[in-house]
């Protein structure tokens, strides 16, 4: 006989999303990303039909990064700092300053973004400026063996592309961005961050 009262569930390999809210200026930021859209061409990333700016960070030439909107910089850095702030206190490490991109994307109606993970990045990060109702959600889905067994459902999460939320989510999740089914532009600003090696003691 095995008394089950004496047995020990421990739950393990599980991952996490976190959603916030910022309130940055909503309008400034919409300004700026479409007089970006006048000055980069289109990346072919994950962006299927709309547009797609290229990656900007520490890496880009200080004439770059110079002429970034102060929006969009600002926010980079509330960003970096809520983040880092949640790396601290769950997981007792820091994001680098030194190495992290972000990007910002611009789907118009029928457009997505394809399914996709971001490879070595430790973090990554969604944060909506513009969507209406059915604009498309972010799907994440799970992407380890237990998709091959019944004993699990919960294979895909769905978020709302809300204006001013904010989400996050390890950078192995495989995730992707549905149809946009406005004639309103969905535009969002995401990100890529990473964790110093040295643990915070």
């Amino acid at each position: 006989m095995i008394d089950i009262n004496n047995s020990t569930v421990e739950e393990i390999f599980s991952d996490f999303v976190i959603t916030a809210e910022f309130d940055n200026d909503i309008e400034q930021l919409t300004h700026d990303v479409y007089q970006m859209r006048e000055q980069y061409p289109r990346q072919d990333n994950s962006n299927v039909g709309g547009w797609q700016s290229p990656v900007f960070g520490p890496q880009c030439p200080v004439s770059v990064l110079n002429q970034l909107p102060e929006s969009l910089s600002q926010l980079q850095l509330d960003v970096w700092g809520f983040i880092n702030s949640i790396i601290e206190s769950k997981f007792r490490k820091s994001l680098r300053k030194d190495h992290m991109g972000w990007w910002v994307n611009i789907n118009d109606k029928h457009c997505y973004n394809s399914i996709h993970l971001h490879g070595r990045t430790d973090i990554i990060a969604v944060a909506y400026i513009k969507s209406k109702p059915n604009s498309g959600d972010l799907v994440v889905t799970r992407n380890d063996g237990s998709l091959y067994s019944d004993l699990y459902h919960d294979y895909k999460h769905r978020y709302a592309p809300d204006v001013g939320k904010l989400i996050i989510l390890p950078g192995h999740l495989w995730h992707h961005v549905e149809d946009n089914h406005n004639h309103d532009d969905r535009i969002s600003v995401s990100y890529n961050f990473y964790t110093q090696i040295n643990r915070i003691p």
